[in-house]
């Protein structure tokens, strides 16, 4: 094989890698919207850390799936991730940046109560024989809005 055509090959892995974690990023916003605490913990490694500055660090997918459960208490959730930035570290590693926007509200019959907060995630990623895994978040909250009636986000 010639060194262009290995080096178009690495390049295409490199995208494809990359579009794998983008895919792990936006199911962990659309997991939890759907109420699927289950499924969203197992988007990390079984030893994975989820680090929230309101919950602490939880390690592995019972204490991350409890930690997420607690927004169950809300009828309306919204995650959205923006600004991603993702970087390939070598052949099964890699990490990548975010911004987070969360907004919960209480009771659907009154959309105008919410409380919403956002701020930066930094992630570490693992390829498994399953595909891309999350090995560590840590979530920094940086601005809020609203109250959170329910007390979950409460420090």
């Amino acid at each position: 094989m010639s060194d262009l055509n290995k080096q178009i090959l690495a390049r295409l892995q490199e995208l494809e890698d990359k579009e794998a974690i983008r895919s792990v990023l936006n199911q962990y916003c659309i997991r939890p919207d759907n109420y699927d605490f289950a499924g969203y913990a197992q988007l990390y490694t079984e030893d994975g850390t989820m680090g929230f500055s309101q919950w602490g660090p939880k390690v592995g997918h019972a204490a991350i799936e409890q930690a997420c459960a607690a927004e169950r208490v809300y009828e309306g959730l919204l995650h959205m991730m923006t600004n991603m930035e993702i970087t390939i570290d070598g052949p099964t590693t890699a990490h990548a940046t975010a911004r987070v926007f969360f907004c919960a509200t209480p009771k659907l019959d009154r959309l105008g109560e919410n409380y919403a907060f956002g701020g930066p995630y930094e992630y570490t990623f693992v390829k498994r024989a399953e595909g891309w895994k999350i090995r560590s978040m840590v979530l920094k909250k940086t601005w809020e809005m609203g109250t959170d009636t329910e007390g979950v986000f409460v420090t």
